[in-house]
């Protein structure tokens, strides 16, 4: 009964048993890293948005432009980023328009209009420093 009789069975080597725990040890590894990275993108996200909640717009601009890159974000968190990042930009170039006209009405003479193009716009420290520089200038100037 030699074909009943089941072979000698090749017992389960160390080698098989190494593969199988690196293996397990590969996926829960990649799991761990991708539940680690999600939270930190979303923390820094949440970090980000308390800064432009709270009106400290240079600052929530670079931590907005370092979180673009972020892989693990929804698309309604990316298109937040941009629309943020949109709306610090054109608060930029308004506070720019404003230092031109100031500047404009200045060179010719007109300081109450100079003055009244500064008091209506509201400054939030977007200007680079050479602009902010001028704007200090001008502040003296019209006090």
């Amino acid at each position: 009964m030699s074909f009943l009789e089941k072979e000698d069975a090749k017992p389960s080597t160390f080698w098989d048993w190494v593969i199988g725990v690196a293996l397990l040890c590969l996926v829960g590894g990649f799991t761990y890293f991708y539940q680690y990275q999600k939270r930190y993108s979303r923390q820094k996200f949440q970090a980000a948005d308390s800064l432009f909640q709270a009106g400290k717009f240079p600052e929530a601009e670079r931590a907005y432009e370092e979180l673009k890159g972020a892989q693990y974000l929804t698309t309604s968190h990316d298109s937040l980023i941009y629309a943020r990042l949109d709306s610090v930009s054109s608060m930029e170039d308004g506070e720019k328009e404003t230092l031109a006209r100031a500047r404009a009405k200045l060179a010719a003479g007109d300081t109450t209009g100079a003055r009244a193009e500064i008091k209506a716009r509201i400054f939030r420290g977007l200007l680079r420093d050479e602009d902010q520089a001028a704007l200090d200038s001008i502040k003296v100037i019209l006090r």
